[in-house]
């Protein structure tokens, strides 16, 4: 080979790592491109279910609460329900205690059976929720209780239990009719 030759087999193989080194370059540069889409990409993915799962979180309370509310107020139209129908049943109770109280001669078998059903009726009532509101020895409490007269007794305490009052959770169902202590001396 002449000198010619080989220089130009020198700039030919100087051209060729030239180029070589331009393509590598540029390869580089388009593969750190592509790289550095994919991680832009990646993090709007992470970002977009990030989001995604809170919103994920956030529906699944919001559905617990819901449940929550729902049974909540269920419970609530069952125990107005009871409340209703207790208290339609209230005066037939009273009919008994009454009835209790005034027993004929010879009716030891009736007045079992009368109490029997007080006994009855009474606890299936307490079943339902259903309390006696005690008025008697205590101060008068216009939420509790309705006063019909007044006697002869420690003023604004309750003297007698005139008719009883029931309370169905922390719902006065019928107040207690009481008499009240005037502060008059008996």
């Amino acid at each position: 080979m002449t000198k010619k030759d080989n220089k130009k087999d020198v700039d030919l193989k100087k051209k060729l790592a030239d180029a070589m080194k331009s393509a590598q370059a540029k390869e580089q540069k388009e593969s750190e491109k592509v790289e550095s889409e994919e991680n832009g990409e990646v993090e709007t993915l992470k970002k977009e279910l990030e989001q995604t799962t809170e919103l994920a979180k956030r529906t699944m309370a919001d559905l617990q609460n819901l449940k929550r509310r729902q049974e909540e107020e269920r419970s609530q139209v069952i125990i107005m329900a009871n409340a209703e129908l207790i208290k339609a049943c209230l005066p037939v109770l009273d009919n008994l205690k009454r009835a209790k109280e005034h027993v004929p001669e010879g009716g030891e078998e009736w007045f079992k059976g009368i109490e029997m059903s007080i006994t009855q009726l009474e606890q299936s009532f307490a079943n339902a929720g259903l309390t006696k509101i005690e008025a008697l020895g205590q101060p008068f409490n216009p939420d509790l209780h309705e006063a019909l007269i007044q006697g002869p007794g420690e003023k604004d305490i309750v003297i007698e239990d005139l008719e009883c009052g029931y309370m169905i959770g922390e719902r006065v169902l019928r107040h207690t009719k009481v008499k009240v202590g005037n502060g008059e001396k008996a």
